[in-house]
């Protein structure tokens, strides 16, 4: 598994990469940005835990606490 920062994901602009958040957050179907493929709860089983997803084909792991850390240095109002 390779953790994914806010650079590997080509996110332009604050507005886009909340909308990230908020779908994966909210639980709704989110396709990985880097391969397409459908994103997956990282820990579905242990807990049912909103934070961290996975995408199976490329192994990419998404934090979402380190993501939104990183949206509010590299990307501020």
């Amino acid at each position: 598994m390779k953790k994914v920062g806010l650079k590997d994901l080509g996110i332009k602009n604050r507005s886009e990469g909340a909308a990230f958040l908020k779908r994966l957050w909210n639980g709704e179907r989110t396709d990985c940005p880097m391969c397409g493929d459908e994103l997956e709860m990282l820990h579905r089983k242990a807990k049912k835990d909103s934070c961290e997803w996975q995408c199976r084909r490329c192994d990419a792991v998404f934090r979402t606490i380190d993501f939104l850390d990183q949206l509010n240095e590299q990307m501020p109002r």
